[in-house]
């Protein structure tokens, strides 16, 4: 803020947008604040400027000081209002990472007491004592037996089986990853048809 007086007659420099000035008037000596809305060269120079040139050119406008504490209250509630739905926020998340952690306790839980899961398949009987199979036990044919006969609901990316397919009889494993809580193995057994 700066101010000019009847023996200032001149300022130096521009004066920066939005900036707050106060003004004297030449014959009254009252001080007005106004808001520059632009740059103007030598602000203050003849008398009456405000009144006569910033004002009806909308260089600049007068300050309200009603409007000013209106505009600060405006500022608190927003404040408030921000900082209570980042609370509502901060809330949700946790709400829903708890319910997130319960259903992969649950699922955990679940399927450690899924007992071994038995598939046949038809064994390849060309060669004597072979253990090979005609087609593979994969991750689908895992999941589409947990979703059967459990009522297991496991995403295909979460499940690993042992080397991605199982091609001969006997006993193998499948992995179910539950991110945060580890891992359950499954037991599968392969057997002749």
């Amino acid at each position: 803020m700066f101010s000019i007086s009847r023996t200032s007659s001149s300022l130096a420099g521009t004066v920066s947008r939005s900036a707050t000035h106060v003004v004297k008037r030449w014959k009254s000596q009252k001080t007005i604040e106004v808001t520059l809305r632009a740059n103007v060269q030598g602000l203050g120079k003849p008398a009456g400027r405000m009144r006569n040139r910033l004002y009806p050119m909308r260089l600049a406008n007068y300050i309200d000081r009603n409007a000013q504490i209106i505009h600060k209250d405006n500022l608190a509630e927003q404040h408030a209002v921000q900082n209570a739905q980042e609370i509502n926020m901060t809330y949700q998340q946790a709400a829903k990472k708890e319910k997130r952690i319960v259903h992969l306790q649950e699922l955990r839980n679940r399927l450690q007491a899924v007992p071994a899961l038995v598939f046949s398949r038809a064994v390849n009987e060309v060669l004597p004592g072979s253990k090979s199979i005609f087609g593979s036990v994969q991750a689908e044919d895992v999941l589409k037996e947990l979703k059967e006969k459990h009522g297991i609901n496991v995403e295909k990316d979460k499940l690993t089986v042992q080397g991605t397919k199982i091609k001969s009889v006997g006993e193998s494993w499948a992995q179910v990853d539950l991110g945060d809580m580890g891992s359950v193995k499954l037991k599968i057994v392969v057997e002749r048809r």
